[in-house]
């Protein structure tokens, strides 16, 4: 499985984006430790990634929101997106969002389909 980046501060968010560039991307999971929807969505996530191709260029980061808001919310103040938990944003590897979805939009389909999409 890709290796998970616990994304604990904005040092890291910033360090994140000025580390991640093509072909690299970056997949951000946010979640509450605290909701059962986030759990359900983080399990289908977690077996869409251990079936990733391993030669897929892809960084994947977790956000625990209830011990980072600050972090939570300068991630959707920088990339001008609505805060939501759980929440899936996959950036290219110019920061750009390639897509986000929430709660049980998050799915391998939805994230299979995102594979090989171009930003537009």
């Amino acid at each position: 499985m890709t290796e998970v980046i616990n994304l604990n501060s904005i040092e890291l968010w910033e360090e994140l984006k000025k580390n991640t560039a093509p072909p690299w991307e970056l997949l951000i999971f946010k979640f509450s430790t605290v909701c059962p929807i986030s759990s359900s969505v983080e399990d289908d996530l977690n077996t869409w990634l251990s079936e990733l191709p391993k030669d897929y260029y892809l960084k994947f980061a977790k956000l625990d929101v209830v011990q980072s808001k600050e972090v939570s919310a300068k991630i959707a103040e920088d990339l001008n997106i609505k805060h939501e938990s759980p929440q899936a944003i996959w950036l290219t590897g110019d920061s750009k969002v390639k897509w986000t979805g929430s709660h049980y939009d998050i799915n391998k389909n939805k994230l299979k389909a995102n594979l090989n999409k171009v930003f537009s």
